[in-house]
């Protein structure tokens, strides 16, 4: 089944999942979702809502929702920056596992991402904490070969056994 832009969160609140539409199509997977997109900030907002939905609806707090809503809006928007492209594909995958939150964003964008020497608390630096931010925030991550070119996969929280 797949969900449209407009119906994405309601569709994780709700047994119901709309018919697909153009630039955001959400397959719902067992415990989570994976969604096929073309960069836009529709297709953004409906898959931080979704990401935010899943640790809710499997027995984590609001705050590991947030959490991995941060983190896939670090890595899509990171995606989208480093792109040469005018049109950015992405998939985003994410599911509530025993021991937390798997996200999961796959890129066309090559080679590896770079650590850069930003502070975090810089006020002067537009960018360069991404790969610091992974590391505040997940329990671990790599990046890995996908179909579509890379993906960085985060472990993040921990819900209940």
């Amino acid at each position: 089944m797949t969900a449209t832009v407009s119906d994405a969160l309601h569709a994780m609140a709700s047994n119901e999942w709309p018919a697909p539409a153009p630039g955001l199509v959400v397959s719902k997977r067992a415990k989570g979702f994976h969604a096929v997109l073309t960069a836009s900030p529709e297709a953004f907002s409906a898959v931080r809502a979704l990401t935010r939905s899943v640790p809710t609806r499997y027995g984590g707090g609001p705050g590991l929702g947030e959490t991995a809503e941060l983190v896939v809006s670090e890595l899509m928007g990171n995606a989208v920056r480093a792109s040469t492209s005018e049109s950015v594909h992405l998939i985003v995958e994410v599911y509530a596992t025993s021991p937390g939150i798997d996200v999961i964003v796959h890129d066309c964008v090559p080679g590896q991402p770079t650590r850069r020497d930003v502070a975090l608390d810089s006020t002067e630096a537009m960018s360069g904490r991404g790969l610091h931010l992974l590391d505040l925030l997940t329990d671990h991550w790599t990046v890995e070969p996908s179909p579509l070119g890379k993906q960085v996969r985060c472990r993040l929280g921990c819900l209940p056994g």
